[in-house]
C-alpha cells in the first residue's frame, strides 16, 4: 500500500488554520481550552513516545491550542514572516 501524501501550505495567519480550505487540507477541528489540555497532553506525549513526529498530525489541535494560548512577548509581532 503507497503512503499517503500530503500538501503542506504555510498559512499567512495561525487564524487560517481555523478555516477550512477544502478536500485533504487539514484545519483545526477544536482549540482546546485550558482545562482541557491536560489529558489531552498526556495522550499527544504517550503517542509521540510511540509514534514519534507522526503523533503531531493527529493531535495537531492539541499542540495548536498550546500556541493558540500563549500570550505574545511584549515588543514581538502577532506572526512570524
Amino acid at each position: 500500500m503507497a503512503p499517503q501524501m500530503y500538501e503542506f501550505h504555510l498559512p499567512l495567519s495561525p487564524e487560517e488554520l481555523l478555516k477550512s480550505g477544502g478536500v485533504n487540507q487539514y484545519v483545526v477541528q477544536e482549540v482546546l481550552s485550558i482545562k482541557h489540555l491536560p489529558p489531552q497532553l498526556r495522550a499527544f506525549q504517550a503517542a509521540f513516545r510511540a509514534q514519534g513526529p507522526l503523533a503531531m498530525l493527529e493531535h495537531f489541535d492539541t499542540i495548536y491550542s498550546i500556541l493558540h494560548g500563549v500570550p505574545p512577548l511584549p515588543g514581538a509581532s502577532s506572526y512570524p514572516g
